[in-house]
């Protein structure tokens, strides 16, 4: 019955103005599924399905004026999201493509169509089409053989060409240099400039592509003295960031990391980004001081879905690329507070990829006998062989994007 109903009520949405009640009741059955019910609600209305994602699109690409004031579209969009988000979610039992056709736009008109309003548009608008773009990074994270694809190409073109390097970028990044900034509110502009397109940007040069243009020495050296300069202020005040607050500089840090993985060089670009060793010493402490804060830990999400799992997860591997400037290794392996806070996620945390880089972090700057005193081989053994087994298992899925020289520091471990 449910699945005729939502069939009738998405032959509706071809009129140019649905009427409330059809939205209405779209919303109220996308509402209704779980992280249970989804599955098969998916398989039976996947047709309807197909239709309100490509109709969301269709509007979103529209004058907002159109609809922004209509309470039953802004209702209907955020039920969108939510169902997409558990979408997301579900990991084994709805396939690939499926995520794929319904979540990326088909038209690349759609996106110029959105993209091209962020500049004078309102907050409403602005707050939904970044949750659009939000989903796609999710799932061009879960599935990096996305990536490369023509949609997901040009997305990030235009958000690197028209958002990132530009002069609106660099203003907001240095309002968050204001020791005080954890208590302003954020504008959704805002978060769009230095979340939404960061997250998207980050993600998609992980796959350290040549079709973007800009090079991560560019980026860096654009963002680098703003960027600098706001980690530095806000990790002697980390209890106090708002929510909004995490989020940027969780996705500012990921891009960074990203754009200094992207060549072969990663000494180079990491040393790009302060003037002299000093300050990266700085930079470095600073970082501590924010992977430290034991808050942050316990809301560490098995699925990276959220701000304080990006946060610790950026924040490791680019601590662990530092290792390799020599002046720095030693600094860092002086620093003893960072052991414990290694030791601590390793053995706490809920997502794989953080406990591997982790525990291969702890191999790296800790000698033999350390490791030895540290008694934990027996938990590594098991950690490992458990994640090895689930590779075996799906070599597709969980651990595509551990390094696999994380892994192999961390079996180290387990061998002393």
């Amino acid at each position: 019955m449910e699945k005729e109903n939502l069939e009738e009520l998405v032959a509706a949405l071809a009129v140019s103005l649905p009427s409330t009640n059809i939205l209405y009741k779209i919303t109220s059955i996308l509402e209704e599924q779980t992280s249970r019910s989804i599955i098969l609600f998916v398989f039976e209305s996947l047709q309807s399905l197909y239709i309100i994602e490509r109709w969301a699109w269709q509007v979103l690409n529209k004058d907002f004026q159109e609809w922004i004031n209509e309470k039953s579209y802004i209702d209907l969009f955020h039920a969108i999201h939510l169902f997409n988000i558990k979408l997301l979610s579900n990991h084994d039992e709805i396939e690939f493509d499926i995520k794929t056709s319904l979540l990326i736009p088909s038209s690349i008109d759609w996106i110029d169509g959105i993209l091209d309003q962020i500049k004078s548009s309102n907050d409403t608008f602005l707050t939904i089409v970044s949750l659009w773009f939000d989903v796609i990074s999710y799932l061009v994270h879960e599935y990096s053989e996305l990536r490369d694809t023509s949609t997901i190409i040009y997305i990030n073109n235009r958000l690197g060409r028209d958002f990132l390097m530009t002069n609106e970028y660099q203003i907001y990044l240095k309002q968050l240099q204001e020791p005080h900034s954890s208590q302003v509110i954020f504008t959704p502009k805002q978060l769009f400039y230095l979340k939404t397109c960061s997250f998207s940007l980050h993600v998609y040069l992980c796959s350290k592509s040549q079709q973007f243009p800009f090079t991560g020495e560019q980026i860096i050296k654009f963002i680098a003295d703003n960027y600098s300069q706001m980690i530095l202020v806000q990790s002697y005040i980390v209890d106090s960031w708002s929510k909004e607050l995490l989020s940027c500089i969780a996705h500012l840090i990921a891009l960074i990391c990203s754009c200094c993985w992207w060549g072969d060089e990663k000494a180079k670009y990491i040393k790009m980004l302060v003037s002299s060793n000093d300050l990266m010493y700085d930079h470095i402490l600073a970082l501590i001081r924010i992977v430290s804060y034991q808050p942050f830990h316990q809301c560490i999400s098995a699925q990276w879905y959220n701000d304080e799992t990006l946060l610790i997860d950026a924040i490791l591997v680019f601590l662990y690329g530092t290792l390799e400037i020599r002046d720095i290794r030693c600094f860092i392996s002086s620093q003893t507070n960072l052991f414990a806070t290694l030791l601590v996620i390793a053995q706490t945390s809920s997502y794989d990829r953080i406990c591997i880089c982790a525990y291969g972090f702890l191999a790296e700057i800790l000698t033999d006998e350390q490791l030895k005193e540290l008694n934990i081989s027996e938990n590594i053994s098991g950690f490992f062989f458990d994640i090895l087994e689930q590779a075996w298992k799906d070599p597709t899925k969980r651990c595509k994007t551990i390094p696999i020289p994380h892994v192999l520091k961390g079996m180290f471990i387990s061998h002393n």
